[in-house]
């Protein structure tokens, strides 16, 4: 098993299929990552996604049931003195599934042994990994992608926090990467980039030059 799991805020959707190649790549390579979806993608349209993919990933349970199982965590003693303190000083504000969300998952972290946890977008995923790495011994790592970045929402645990906190970030342009290293440039140095896309290099380049050209239009 690999040494960190997945998060996401939903896997996999139809309108994500990067997130998707990115973990189907990984497993071609033998790295199979637990994988943590805050929400199911129903009511989508139908893909073929790999079963043992599909099979792999964690649904968290609904709002109910998720309290019910921090609550009890709680009465047996499995949450610190810091993490009650914290779900109680946060309440019912704006966002506060985050927490039980993190608590949830940092809980079955601790079962498999992970240490790190890697979202996708400085989200809803990003805003949980935030609250595990604070409740929890586990780092976290992100990939920043667009409006994540650019139109970030007025969060109390906004995009400034998430990068305070991380221990890597990861986006997919230099403009991107540029743009975050000069918003936070004292944390220039966790910025990376990765390309989102295909190697060309592995591809041959064809010879045109004897034939007329086509134009394909939709």
């Amino acid at each position: 098993m690999a040494n960190f799991a997945y998060l996401f805020e939903r896997f996999p959707s139809f309108g994500q299929t990067f997130c998707y190649r990115e973990v189907a790549e990984l497993a071609q390579q033998g790295i199979t990552p637990p994988i943590f979806s805050i929400r199911n993608p129903r009511n989508e349209p139908r893909q073929d996604w790999d079963v043992r993919i599909v099979d792999r990933i964690h649904y968290l349970p609904e709002e109910k049931e998720l309290l019910d199982y921090v609550q009890r965590a709680s009465k047996q003693r499995k949450l610190t003195s810091e993490i009650v303190a914290a779900l109680d000083e946060w309440g019912r504000r704006t966002d506060f599934l985050r927490l039980y969300q993190a608590v949830y998952i940092g809980l079955h972290l601790q079962q498999l042994g992970i240490r790190h946890v890697h979202a996708h977008f400085a989200g809803m995923a990003a805003r949980t990994a935030f609250w595990i790495h604070r409740f929890f011994p586990v780092t976290f790592s992100f990939t920043a992608h667009a409006n994540d970045v650019f139109v970030p929402r007025p969060f109390e645990i906004g995009l400034d926090k998430l990068v305070d906190a991380a221990r890597v970030i990861v986006t997919e342009t230099d403009y991107a990467a540029q743009f975050l290293r000069e918003q936070f440039p004292k944390r220039a140095d966790i910025v990376h980039r990765i390309y989102n896309g295909l190697d060309l290099a592995e591809f041959g380049r064809a010879d045109f030059s004897g034939t007329p050209p086509l134009i394909v239009a939709i």
